[in-house]
């Protein structure tokens, strides 16, 4: 090959996007892993010592709800996910102590 080959093929390869991994919900990771959210709830209680409600996984599973990120960590472990798989931009709401009253 020519230099002039090389060039454009060097050329393509950094003109690339980068390539992100595939967005996979976890409801459909826990319908494909074959596991119910009960077994999400035994995992996360044996993770956690709590035992979060039904609806709340299932509102995480569907995006209806945020999570912490001690909650997302849970997660990942109870999924059998590798530590900083589950992605998420959720921001804790503010509370009233996080305001300052204006004299």
């Amino acid at each position: 090959m020519n230099t002039a080959g090389r060039n454009s093929i060097t050329a393509r390869s950094k003109a690339r996007k980068p390539v992100h991994p595939p967005v996979v919900s976890l409801g459909a990771l826990r319908s494909a892993a074959g596991l119910r959210i009960d077994d999400i709830l035994d995992r996360l209680e044996e993770e956690t010592g709590v035992r979060p409600g039904r609806g709340t996984i299932s509102a995480i599973e569907n995006g209806h709800r945020g999570a912490s990120r001690e909650m997302v960590e849970a997660l990942e472990a109870a999924y059998g996910l590798a530590p900083g798989s589950i992605m998420t931009s959720y921001e804790p709401r503010a509370t009233q102590k996080n305001f300052i009253a204006s004299a």
